[in-house]
């Protein structure tokens, strides 16, 4: 069946002059279900996502970039955009792809179509929406995704500039690499289902355009993201305060007894009781033999009087995460001994949240908190700068090193830890870095130890 003349002409033209041409496939004002407007508006209006588009564009300067969006929605669970492609967008639609022009930074939308019961049972997407809808979320062209190989097949032509995400995705609470290795343990079962989606539409879009050069926009989306804008700031400092304030009052209500799984769900309950719209990574709340295992995400044991809980979590508001940990004794005084390596995981912390500021590097800052710990005797247990960078993602892109720059947002979190005594100690806080003295984002929860054992229990 021939295409529509108006279609084949889109096609055959260069997307970076494409005039605006809308569809209009509903009558009826609505929302699209995942895209989050009071979140688009927190974060700069789509004004703020189109300077983002053409920042990108221009430091492409030819070529066309194509980024998609997720698949499908996770298992009981709700549905968190692609990073890189919210970046961009303020979009969340699964099956979503954005097509972008180089230097002038025209940006065309395709979106799955739906049927009216699809449309019924799961709401509308971005296709199904009024063109007034589509334009206040900042795209006056929207394309149902059938049409998007009739368009790259007129565009990709003469050795055009393809630009892609090379590098792995991230995700909440999972960095690049992370997923990479997510990607290890796919390939390594003995029946996975060939290429994860991220690597299959780099090989599908190599197999049907080999005459198109492929260039990795990563690099370039990595920088941008590194450095918050101001409403990325915002909305950072009250994702801080509404993460650590539901913390806190998860420590004030934890007890002996209780369930580790009961110290999750108070502290969950506060942040979706504050607007934020999920969790950045699952709960951590280590106890007894389980204190040693970094990553613990069972919550199922039962914590006896005396036990160390090593509390991990934080919050996901507007698509920007959050991490803080504390350390406490369930019974709410730490042992002599517990005392002891709790003033020195504190007082490395501090030392290295001391120097983070622009006159100083990762480097220096590291090497403050190695010298507590070589002090203390324990310095083989320090590994480097002991955090990450956060935003999007819980391990955001990029790793603390060389200078130090005003916008980063980072996390301290010096561990120390005796295997054989099934002993873990973890103080963290996110920080953002200023012009000038760093600002601790997570201050709403204590960290002194008097403050932190007057804490526990409190409310009962």
């Amino acid at each position: 069946m021939k295409k529509p003349v108006s279609i084949i002409s889109l096609a055959a033209s260069s997307i970076i002059g494409l005039l605006p041409i809308f569809l209009i496939v509903s009558s009826q004002l609505a929302r699209a279900q995942y895209t989050d407007m009071q979140a688009i508006t927190d974060l700069g209006g789509q004004q703020e996502f189109d300077r983002r588009r053409h920042a990108v564009a221009e430091q492409m300067k030819e070529g066309i970039l194509l980024l998609f969006a997720r698949q499908q929605e996770p298992e009981a669970g709700h549905y968190r955009e692609d990073n890189d492609f919210y970046y961009l967008t303020g979009i969340a639609d699964p099956g979503a792809v954005l097509l972008l022009g180089g230097m002038r930074g025209r940006a065309i939308l395709f979106e799955p179509q739906q049927t009216p019961t699809k449309k019924q049972v799961y709401g509308p997407n971005v296709l199904s929406l009024t063109q007034e809808e589509q334009v206040k979320l900042g795209f006056d062209t929207v394309f149902p995704l059938t049409e998007l190989d009739y368009i790259l097949a007129g565009t990709l032509n003469n050795g055009k500039t393809l630009w892609l995400r090379l590098d792995f995705p991230d995700k909440s609470d999972g960095a690049r690499s992370e997923v990479g290795r997510d990607h290890g343990d796919e390939y390594s079962g003995p029946y996975h289902a060939g290429l994860p989606l991220d690597r299959n539409v780099i090989e599908q879009l190599r197999s049907r355009y080999p005459q198109s050069v492929l260039r990795d926009i990563t690099p370039s989306l990595d920088a941008m993201r590194n450095i918050k804008t101001p409403q990325e700031i915002e909305v950072l400092r009250r994702n801080g305060k509404l993460s650590a304030e539901a913390m806190r009052d998860a420590i004030a209500h934890a007890w002996p007894g209780m369930y580790e799984y009961q110290i999750e769900a108070r502290a969950r309950f506060g942040y979706m009781n504050a607007g934020a719209q999920g969790v950045a990574y699952p709960a951590i709340v280590s106890s007894g033999s389980s204190m040693n295992t970094w990553h613990y995400f069972n919550n199922r044991k039962q914590v006896p009087a005396n036990g160390l809980v090593v509390f991990d979590y934080g919050a996901d508001l507007d698509h920007e995460t959050m991490d803080i940990t504390r350390t406490f004794n369930i019974s709410g005084k730490f042992t002599a001994e517990q005392a002891k390596w709790y003033a020195v995981d504190l007082e490395a912390q501090k030392a290295v949240i001391a120097l983070l500021t622009t006159a100083h590097t990762y480097e220096e800052a590291a090497d403050a908190g190695l010298k507590v710990y070589r002090q203390a005797g324990i310095e083989k247990q320090w590994f480097g700068f002991p955090g990450h960078f956060v935003g999007l993602a819980t391990h955001d892109v990029l790793r603390p090193q060389g200078p130090i720059k005003a916008g980063q947002v980072v996390t301290v979190e010096p561990i120390i830890e005796f295997l054989d005594k099934t002993i873990h100690f973890r103080v963290e806080d996110t920080v953002l870095i200023t012009s000038g003295a760093p600002e601790i984002l997570s201050s709403a929860v204590p960290k002194e130890m008097a403050e932190v054992e007057a804490l526990v229990g409190s409310a009962k």
